[in-house]
């Protein structure tokens, strides 16, 4: 009896390993396509030079002089604002998610893709009536003030007097 089980488990062995079931063989090896040697050159001086504006950019006044007022400024609450956004200031464009889990200076926020310190900083988020604040630094530091100019669009300034926008 034992020796017909170990002849039958033989003999289902070498059935698997000959159908291809089980393989004992290592699989091809891959050769590296030759490569050519990385060749530098120097680039030539660029074309195109963006013009330089000649007035002086506006002070922090004139930024928020120039929100949206709070009169016409929607009003809009917490959950209006959770989910992903997309942040402009200074000419950076990166991503912003907002959530409501709570964190210090109001709700935790995190940005993805800011080159400006002042953006990639910032880590919570507020609402008081009309006006949003993100925050930075363990959301202590404020780093921009918005107001909603649609429930899709809001603007405003930062703390360094740069427009800020916020939009889906």
């Amino acid at each position: 009896m034992v020796c017909a089980r170990s002849t039958l488990l033989a003999l289902l062995a070498t059935a698997l390993v000959v159908s291809g079931c089980i393989s004992r063989s290592q699989p091809p090896r891959v050769v590296a396509a030759p490569s050519q040697p990385v060749q530098r050159t120097q680039l030539p001086p660029p074309t195109d030079v963006a013009p330089v504006a000649e007035e002086a950019l506006p002070d922090a006044e004139q930024q928020v002089a120039s929100l949206p007022d709070e009169a016409t400024s929607l009003e809009v609450g917490r959950g209006d604002l959770v989910g992903g956004w997309t942040v402009s200031s200074a000419g950076d464009t990166c991503g912003l998610f907002m959530s409501l889990t709570t964190w210090t200076g109001g709700y935790r926020a995190s940005t993805r893709g800011c080159a400006s310190p002042a953006l990639a900083g910032i880590s919570a988020w507020d609402v008081s009536g009309t006006t949003v604040s993100l925050k930075g630094g363990e959301g202590a530091s404020p780093v921009a003030s918005l107001r909603a100019t649609s429930p899709t669009n809001f603007q405003g300034a930062t703390v360094d007097g740069a427009a800020i926008t916020v939009s889906r």
